[in-house]
């Protein structure tokens, strides 16, 4: 039991250090999309999925070893947690501590990461208006409006389609 929990230790410590430095390349994330620079953007991303993968594979490892552990204290494999091992341990301080600030450690940065993420996110949102907005904006200078061209043919057969319209000159319109 006592190689399962310093097992467990060590894979939650690897996934701190992780968990590190994705939130170190969350915060370089923030830096680009503030800085609208795509390139930097595409490289964070990157980098982001090669941690999310190393994730996968020390969660893996360690739903492994608190499979094993379950099975040690007679617990559903599927159900067992982190803390559920911590009052296990009870009275068996080398083990219990470290897995205590470990458990703290992870809590506190998911805490950080989500808040980075959900920060980034909005951040995104915002840009994804900001560039909706241009769009627009771009295509409505494109459309001029038909009533706000005026020239000095405009009440000519065919130039002006407004109510009023006549082929007459109107009273300001003669020279004196």
């Amino acid at each position: 039991m006592a190689s399962l929990i310093e097992n467990l230790i060590e894979e939650l410590n690897q996934e701190y250090a992780i968990y590190e430095e994705l939130l170190v390349v969350s915060r370089e994330k923030t830096s680009a999309i503030v800085s609208n620079n795509l390139d930097r953007l595409r490289e964070t991303t990157d980098k982001e999925q090669l941690y999310v993968d190393v994730l996968t594979g020390l969660e893996n490892k360690r739903r492994s070893t608190m499979g094993n552990i379950a099975t040690v204290i007679n617990k559903s494999k599927a159900d067992i947690k982190i803390t559920d091992i911590i009052s296990f341990l009870d009275g068996q301080t080398e083990f219990q501590e470290p897995l205590m600030i470990i458990n703290e450690k992870l809590a506190r940065i998911a805490r950080q990461l989500y808040e980075v993420n959900g920060h980034n996110q909005n951040l995104i949102q915002e840009s994804l208006s900001m560039i909706e907005y241009n769009i627009n904006l771009i295509q409505n200078f494109s459309r001029a409006p038909e009533t706000a061209e005026y020239s000095k043919d405009m009440f000519k057969k065919g130039g002006y389609s407004g109510a009023g319209a006549t082929e007459q000159p109107g009273k300001f319109d003669k020279t004196q």
